[in-house]
């Protein structure tokens, strides 16, 4: 399996010639903290898991991410030295495809929450005045059911039929329309 760069708009692959074009991979530390560090300099959010996103056994960062001085050349393979930081993220155009690239302060952000949470709370008072008015209906027709029989304008049979109907009509009603 190709390896690719978990940076955000970043088209690298780990590819057989990717050495030779000077393009090294590197997996993230292993140390909690460092790895910390990678990800928040990396500026990326998990929409799955609406948090930080955090990276897999076999994510890499590619060598782009890096200052030149980030890189100890003395063995035979390029290494990463100790405790570096990905550093090099391209904050144009890739940004604002994708939304879970961090781009907001955390006093937006909190706004934006507060935005949502308002608006929840209308929609819960809405859904309540929808139920109330549904069951206010209900009672209604089945008082209006209920005067029929009373009155010998329909029988028994057809006001229990009408009450079974009316109360699978009414319990549809709600699931299709407030709660999936």
């Amino acid at each position: 399996m190709v390896k690719c760069c978990s940076a955000i708009g970043c088209a690298s692959r780990c590819l057989p010639n990717s050495k030779l074009k000077g393009l090294t991979f590197h997996v993230f530390p292993t140390d909690e903290n460092v790895k910390r560090k990678w990800v928040l300099a990396m500026k990326r959010l998990d929409v799955n898991a609406a948090g930080i996103w955090e990276p897999k056994k076999g994510d890499v960062l590619c060598s782009r991410h890096f200052k030149k001085t980030d890189f100890d050349r003395t063995a035979p393979n390029i290494k990463l030295k100790p405790g570096v930081i990905p550093s090099i993220f391209d904050p144009s155009s890739h940004l604002q495809e994708h939304s879970y690239s961090v781009m907001d302060s955390p006093k937006k952000l909190k706004h934006k929450l507060d935005h949502v949470i308002s608006e929840l709370e209308d929609t819960k008072k809405s859904l309540r005045n929808v139920l109330d008015r549904e069951k206010r209906f209900q009672k209604s027709l089945r008082k209006t059911i209920r005067e029929l029989k009373d009155e010998c304008l329909i029988s028994q049979e057809t006001a229990n039929r009408l009450e079974a109907f009316c109360w699978e009509c009414c319990q549809e009603s709600i699931e299709r329309d407030y709660i999936s």
